[in-house]
């Protein structure tokens, strides 16, 4: 595989991006290799907003104006996010675009980490509204909520509490589980 397709993929993936952040999608070239492809593929220059206001220069493919005219609207359901879901895997684009501080805890030490293990963002439409960390037994048939962190300045009703039980009964069926509990307080 050349850098060039790593390059055409990641951009692909990504839907617009830094060079830098190009370059870090598969981790295989360096810096300069990532310059040079840009400088050599027809791209198209953006500026990006941030979710704390501030502008980015970046780059989309040569097709991103007809990608943004035919994207689906949001949908506003609540979703369980994979802690490598690829839409999250680099923190700091996250932290960029959605004002989300989320890092995988999993080989941290327990008195060190800042929320649990395993750890799922919580997204609602556009914006993540918290983590939930889960804990199951498919033999016994048992998941388990055993933490929850809502994000600052998320009120929860009782619409986007029913949403998230919802979810939290999806993510059971799929994992072929029937009984769903709360070890910590469920949000009221």
């Amino acid at each position: 595989m050349s850098g060039a397709w790593l390059c055409d993929q990641a951009l692909d993936r990504l839907g617009m991006a830094t060079t830098g952040e190009i370059q870090r999608f598969w981790d295989v070239m360096d810096a300069r290799e990532a310059k040079r492809w840009t400088e050599q593929r027809k791209l198209v220059p953006l500026e990006v907003q941030g979710a704390d206001g501030s502008w980015r220069a970046m780059w989309g493919a040569d097709d991103i104006e007809n990608r943004l005219v035919e994207a689906e609207a949001v949908s506003s359901h609540l979703r369980l996010l994979n802690p490598f879901d690829p839409a999250i895997r680099d923190r700091n684009r996250l932290e960029r675009f959605f004002g989300f501080d989320y890092r995988n805890e999993m080989f941290v030490p327990k008195d060190k980490r800042r929320w649990g293990y395993y750890v799922y963002p919580l997204l609602e439409g556009e914006r993540f509204i918290g983590r939930l960390e889960l804990k199951a037994n498919r033999d016994q048939g048992w998941m388990r909520v055993t933490g929850f962190w809502p994000e600052p300045r998320v009120k929860w009703t009782a619409s986007r509490i029913n949403k998230l039980e919802r979810e939290l009964s999806r993510f059971a069926r799929l994992a072929g589980i029937s009984d769903v509990d709360w070890e910590v307080p469920r949000p009221e």
